[in-house]
């Protein structure tokens, strides 16, 4: 207690003049333990036991139990001053007042060769000047400050600047500054450190890469301000064990990846960043850690085969900022010991999660690109915010794996080996390749959160190309017996699929069978949202094994099969539902033979004679009206023994087996309409049809707070057990 009382009054007595010293000293044991100029140090403040002092970087951390004491001195053999080197053509000047101190410069026509004695930290090197025929090699065991105020340095054998310190180099920039480094060279970069490289300043830095590396750091690099261009690299732009940009810009053209921040991590929080990736299976920016981008611009441009945007090892993660990537390479087949394996280009790819929670995110795949990913998550994909325009137009294909086994791959903007989870944002999704997904999931989605409003997400997802074949069959539904087809799907899981909340649109203009608005390989779930679902040649919504719908308003139509078709039981207990079918035999609502309950919400649907899934009155708990119209095209209105409307609908025009969609087309000479309400119970009531409607609100032919003249008129009883009523 006595040495933190102590320390706290030395700390507290010296903040009057800390920055009149220049360096902060912590010892232990009689050795110099920790350092820092004072100019560096934002803070000082205690946690527990531990004394913290906040730097640029971060939070020191020193336990009272490693501080003896704690200086602050004033040391020319411990701190730096200022040297000035400046090339001219093949000759330099050097003004070193620290030669005496312990600083040897060198010099061989352009070639400037530093020795810092050991322990003389913080010298400022101010570089100027033009060589074409020289280099600048640095060594020190201690931290200092590289000033390249308006030099171009050109090594004909090696690298322009080495440095030979594993400490941190600040680098800050003025005027225009160009390395170039020589094509035979054996080194690892242009610009090629042992430590830590951070950069600032107002100026510019252009970076020729000939060799391999454009900036090379053993540690990590940081960006802070300035514009730096790696106008080209035979290998990475910029190689670094972890990677770190605040702010200024950065430009990079390369070879090999444009960013690699190796076994570490990327963190972008500022800045403006542009990276192109041209040549095949390379990297924008990559890592093996987390890659996080939480503002700035970035933009990124991917023109060659199997080539990404964003990679990482593990996670991606995108808290904000804006994001343009241009994904337009190709997949490539690679040969693999189990067979030919797809290889794509896609925009963002993580060997683990995909995590957005904000950010203005553009991802564009055009024609050319055929399979390749708007997101691609080996593990899962968790939406919760931004702006997201995700489109992909390349068409998919059908491959051979090995021998006789077949597979295809096509495009598709958001996939997830996973689960996917997307509660927020304003999210569009469009696909026009063939076969193409605009969601697509291996795992469970969920889409909303129960409760929510509904504006806390708009989801706009749209397909419009068309199925192809993977492998022929001999007719029948769908392909034929043995025949197999790549479907193109708006929103698709492998899994359970559950929707809470959100204002949903989906749309399927495909003609041809395959293109479903939303499927789940399992369950089904509506519990809530604003939900419209259109498909020209397949359902509009689809469960293969349970469909339950709780909440929620949806709208469900297809042109050419059914409105919501479950191969399992059905079970509505709330919600409003319309579902629309517009050609025989095809349903509003299908669920073959299989239950469907009935027992709360409202459902109201609409499909050509035939139909033949009818509510299970056994286990319905409110009654339900079916019945067949002699015509359609018109608006009929229910009312009950009080006069109350409890239902006015049109109904549209129905094929009987032409095609046709919801609202027109078809010439059917009768419909079949389903309707099941809380309020539709026991007792007597009148049926108007075939008259006009004014005013009200319509949505999808529903109608509230409409007038309704004309027609003809029809009147039914409900009797008091659940049943099914029909009126003829």
């Amino acid at each position: 207690m006595k040495k933190i009382l102590l320390l706290s009054v030395m700390l507290i007595g010296c903040a009057s003049f800390l920055f009149a010293q220049e360096v902060l000293q912590i010892h232990h044991n009689g050795q110099v333990t920790y350092e820092s100029p004072i100019s560096e140090i934002d803070s000082i403040s205690f946690a527990g036991t531990n004394a913290l002092f906040g730097t640029e970087d971060g939070l020191e951390s020193f336990s009272f139990a490693d501080i003896d004491s704690v200086t602050f001195v004033v040391d020319t053999s411990m701190s730096g001053g200022d040297i000035y080197i400046t090339y001219n053509g093949s000759s330099v000047t050097v003004i070193n007042p620290l030669a005496a101190s312990g600083v040897t410069i060198t010099t061989d026509n352009g070639n400037v060769s530093v020795q810092a004695a050991a322990g003389i930290a913080d010298i400022n090197y101010h570089v100027s000047g033009t060589t074409t025929a020289g280099y600048l090699y640095i060594t020190s065991d201690r931290r200092y400050n590289l000033y390249l105020e308006g030099v171009s340095i050109t090594n004909p054998s090696g690298p322009a600047i080495y440095s030979v310190v594993d400490q941190k180099v600040h680098v800050y920039l003025s005027g225009a500054n160009v390395l170039t480094d020589h094509a035979s060279s054996t080194y690892k970069a242009t610009f090629q450190s042992k430590g830590q490289l951070i950069f600032g300043g107002t100026g510019s830095l252009t970076v020729n890469g000939l060799a391999k590396n454009g900036i090379h750091s053993d540690d990590h690099i940081k960006i802070n301000n300035g514009s730096i261009t790696v106008a080209s690299a035979v290998n990475d732009g910029l190689h670094c064990d972890y990677f770190i940009m605040q702010g200024g810009s950065l430009t990079v053209s390369a070879s090999g990846d444009g960013i690699d921040g190796d076994e570490g991590y990327v963190l972008i929080s500022g800045g403006t960043l542009n990276v192109t990736a041209a040549v095949a299976d390379t990297k924008a920016i990559k890592c093996d850690s987390t890659l996080t981008i939480n503002g700035g611009s970035v933009t990124i441009v991917c023109s060659a085969n199997q080539s990404k945007g964003l990679k990482s090892a593990q996670d991606i993660v995108i808290n904000g900022g804006t994001l343009n990537i241009t994904a337009s390479g190709s997949t490539v087949l690679e040969s693999t010991t189990s067979g030919n394996n797809p290889s794509y280009c896609s925009a963002i790819a993580a060997g683990q999660n995909v995590t957005i929670t904000d950010g203005d995110i553009t991802l564009t795949l055009p024609t050319s690109n055929h399979g390749g990913k708007g997101i691609s998550a080996d593990g899962n994909v968790n939406i919760s915010g931004g702006t997201l325009q995700i489109t992909t137009a390349g068409a998919g294909a059908a491959y051979t794996v090995s021998g006789s086994t077949k597979d295809s791959y096509s495009s598709s903007c958001i996939k997830s080996d996973g689960a996917t989870t997307i509660t927020g944002g304003h999210i569009t999704c469009s696909s026009s390749g063939s076969g193409g997904k605009g969601i697509r999931s291996d795992g469970a989605i969920v889409i909303g959160v129960e409760e929510a409003p509904d504006s806390n997400l708009v989801l706009n997802v749209s397909t419009s190309g068309e199925r192809f074949t993977v492998t022929s069959g001999g007719g029948g539904w769908p392909g034929g017996a043995g025949g197999d087809y790549c479907n193109p799907k708006a929103i698709r899981s492998d899994a359970a699929l559950t929707i809470n909340s959100g204002i949903i649109t989906v749309t399927c203009t495909q003609n041809n069978e395959g293109g479903e608005g939303i499927e789940s390989k399992t369950i089904l779930t509506i519990n809530g949202g604003q939900i419209v679902v259109t498909s020209n040649g397949d359902d509009a919504i689809n469960a293969s094994s349970r469909l339950n719908i709780t909440g929620g308003i949806t709208y469900a139509a297809s042109s050419n099969n059914d409105g919501i078709d479950c191969n399992g039981p059905m079970y509505i207990s709330g919600g409003f539902t319309i579902a629309a079918a517009s050609k025989s035999p095809e349903e509003a609502f299908d669920c073959d033979n299989y239950t469907f309950s009935i027992t709360g919400g409202t459902i109201v649907g609409t499909a050509p004679s035939g139909m033949f899934s009818n509510p299970t009155a056994s286990v319905c708990t409110q009654h339900s009206l079916k019945y067949t119209h002699a015509g359609n095209n018109y608006v009929q209105i229910i009312r009950n023994s009080d006069n109350a409307e409890i239902l006015t609908f049109y109904v549209p025009s129905i094929s009987g087996g032409g095609g046709g969609w919801p609202g027109g087309g078809g010439s059917s000479s009768s419909a079949i309409l389903t309707f099941s309400s809380p309020e539709f119970t026991a007792g007597s009531y009148t049926l108007k049809y075939g008259g006009s409607v004014s005013g009200g609100t319509n949505f999808h032919n529903y109608y509230t707070g409409a007038t309704y003249s004309g027609g003809s008129t029809k009147t039914f009883t409900v009797g008091s057990s659940f049943s099914i009523t029909s009126v003829n």
